[in-house]
């Protein structure tokens, strides 16, 4: 097993990013990143709490580890207890205790999700019912006839809001994630109304990809996010999986394709284009690395070159350090400065989820099949 893999996997089990002992109130909550330069974790983040318990089913579907379960279990209790108080999945707590009183339809999705994959190994019920109260609020009251999606209702005034200078306040490609969890919600109840919104939502891709296969992150607007461009994959190849629709897939690969002509020599991608902004992150080369997995083991393919050296790049982003808050995880960026490309030191948790999932799959590719791991990708 790589040491790459199981450092990673001891960051998110042991470095504090997880909340994880019972007496805290917030026990089973995530933080969003562990800040290096001032040697502190930041807000706990729902929406990746969310995250968190996919990733620990992840983990418990490979080495059936019952702490795996239990951290499963804690963070999708507190989700559920955030849910009870505030009748929505809030973008966050600060550290001072502050919430932030906004319920974004993603991350409601995601969390969703973490519910749903805590149900599947948990077989409590209880899980069931919250996500199918997620999948209906999401189905009830964001998403618009044409598959588009409300993206947050500011719960303070009660309305739905859209803000054209924050992009993820904004309906975006981002939202064909959504998909994910009506899917997997119509695989356990049959449940046609979850399927038959989920096809909408993916359909709505038509809206944002470019003949080029770029997947604009608004429509009307020639902006390419690379994060939220393989958010709207990750959406396509679970559609894809249980529909069997080949436009799905069709989709995702003319979007890799595109994805492979914008690496650069030293194996990185920017996350931006034609944009102001200029970094390059780790979270969407892990991405990257997923997708390009489950469409090679879906072709029967080999592992090839492009996949190894996008490998490399994100590994320049793993943290070495004696400090087990840091030792293991995964830095966001590499952020454009006049002097160079510069680390941005936040050692962030969604980046760790989503690199320990691509390490287990690249490490073990040979034993790997696509129905089972695209059922696991969170």
């Amino acid at each position: 097993m790589s040491s790459s893999f199981e450092i990673t996997k001891n960051w998110l089990l042991n470095s504090g990013i997880f909340t994880s002992e019972p007496s805290n109130p917030n026990f089973g909550g995530v933080h969003s990143f562990y800040d290096e330069k001032n040697k502190k974790f930041a807000f706990l983040y729902p929406e990746i709490t969310g995250y968190y318990a996919s990733t620990m089913r992840f983990l418990y579907e490979n080495e059936k580890n019952e702490k795996y379960l239990n951290f499963a279990k804690a963070s999708c209790d507190w989700l559920i207890d955030l849910y009870e108080k505030f009748g929505g999945i809030i973008q966050g707590i600060s550290p001072e205790g502050i919430t932030k009183k906004y319920v974004y339809s993603f991350d409601t999705a995601i969390c969703s999700k973490g519910l749903l994959d805590c149900y599947i190994i948990s077989k409590d019920n209880k899980f069931l019912e919250y996500a199918q109260k997620l999948n209906n609020w999401i189905l009830t009251n964001t998403l618009e006839n044409d598959g588009s999606i409300k993206p947050v209702k500011n719960l303070e005034t009660n309305q739905f809001e859209i803000d054209d200078k924050v992009w993820y306040k904004k309906s975006g490609c981002l939202h064909i994630k959504l998909t994910i969890p009506l899917l997997q919600l119509y695989k356990i109840t049959n449940d046609e109304t979850s399927l038959n919104a989920a096809k909408k939502i993916a359909n709505s891709i038509i809206n944002f990809q470019q003949s080029d296969g770029s997947i604009l992150l608004h429509q009307n607007n020639k902006v390419v996010n690379l994060h939220t461009m393989l958010y709207a994959l990750e959406g396509l190849i679970h559609a894809y999986n249980v529909t069997r629709d080949e436009n799905y897939l069709n989709c995702c690969k003319k979007a890799v394709n595109w994805c492979e002509n914008q690496i650069q020599s030293d194996g990185s991608i920017d996350l931006w284009f034609n944009s102001r902004y200029h970094s390059k992150s780790s979270y969407p080369i892990a991405q990257l690395i997923r997708l390009k997995i489950l469409l090679a083991k879906l072709e029967q393919k080999n592992l090839d070159q492009i996949t190894k050296k996008l490998q490399l790049f994100l590994l320049t982003l793993q943290a070495q350090n004696t400090d087990k808050s840091i030792n293991g995880g995964f830095y966001e960026e590499f952020g454009k400065t006049i002097f160079g490309w510069k680390k941005n030191l936040k050692v962030n948790s969604w980046a760790s989820m989503f690199s320990l999932q691509a390490l287990f799959w690249f490490e073990n590719f040979s034993e790997i099949n696509f129905e089972k791991e695209v059922e696991l990708l969170y």
